[in-house]
């Protein structure tokens, strides 16, 4: 059975959410306490690298 990411617990795979980039797993509980995952469908180390990446390449920003 797979395990939540942040708190070990194992839970069915429908009781889980998924990050869609890296596929890890999040039960219902942590996915609540940090949105990321049900906000963005990512998780917070996923959306770190997005975001590293639009501030190296400038991507959302405006053009004049």
């Amino acid at each position: 059975m797979p395990k939540c990411s942040i708190c070990k617990k194992e839970f069915p795979e429908e009781k889980l959410i998924r990050c869609g980039e890296c596929g890890k797993a999040y039960c219902l509980k942590c996915a609540e306490e940090d949105p990321t995952i049900k906000e963005l469908g990512v998780c917070p180390d996923c959306e770190e690298v997005y975001e590293a990446e639009e501030d190296y390449w400038g991507w959302g920003e405006e053009e004049e």
